[in-house]
């Protein structure tokens, strides 16, 4: 047998909340979940402040029935089949997202917000694309263990970095935050910040407004 990839041209969604405007102070590019759809997701940041924050979010390119064969959709992004493929594929659509977006990012602090699955997707892919950033915000997620300090030498050291977490989110293994905590300072050279909410996988509203 014997595989071959070829490339064409595909269309895929991706979602904004609120208006780009001089009075903009803050750009979030927003990774959801697995299974989640960025419509909905985006939903999540609709209590923020609409004249200083403008989000774009970009959907996984995989998208399944969560039970059974109809109903309810859900969005991935990535399996372990073709993992290489996919992430270049990854770059390519967020690249295009981007350059359609035409926003000036020294102009403006960017955020990079990553939930559950999505994490890895956002640290892979601003290690790619080395576009200077403000904020990264790791919620409920895991930092790709490929990644290393040479991946990020375009920071400059005074960048935030957040890992939050729910203290009863079932994903969460003993010591889990102090690792995640250690990859981010190996690979960044970045202490994080560890914030703790009484909540399972999913985000809190609270926590939200203090980004």
């Amino acid at each position: 047998m014997e595989e071959q990839h070829i490339s064409y041209q595909h269309s895929a969604p991706y979602y904004k909340l609120n208006t780009f405007s001089d009075k903009t102070k803050r750009v979030w590019i927003v990774f959801h979940g697995y299974g989640q759809l960025a419509k909905f997701f985006i939903r999540k940041f609709e209590h923020l402040n609409s004249e200083e924050n403008y989000f774009i979010v970009p959907q996984g390119l995989h998208k399944y029935y969560l039970e059974g064969f109809y109903g309810r959709v859900g969005a991935s992004w990535m399996t372990k089949e073709d993992r290489l493929n996919d992430i270049a594929n990854q770059y390519a659509y967020i690249d295009a997202v981007l350059a359609n977006e035409q926003i000036d990012f020294e102009q403006v602090e960017l955020i990079y917000f990553g939930f559950s699955q999505g994490v890895a997707t956002m640290t892979r892919y601003a290690a790619n694309a080395k576009i200077p950033f403000n904020q990264m915000i790791i919620w409920a997620g895991t930092f790709p263990p490929e990644l290393s300090f040479s991946d990020f030498s375009f920071l400059s050291g005074s960048e935030k970095v957040k890992y939050i977490t729910g203290k009863q989110d079932p994903f969460l293994e003993e010591g889990m935050e102090e690792k995640q905590r250690f990859r981010v300072m190996e690979a960044m050279d970045i202490d994080p910040e560890v914030i703790w909410f009484e909540g399972k996988h999913e985000l809190n509203s609270e926590i939200l407004l203090t980004i």
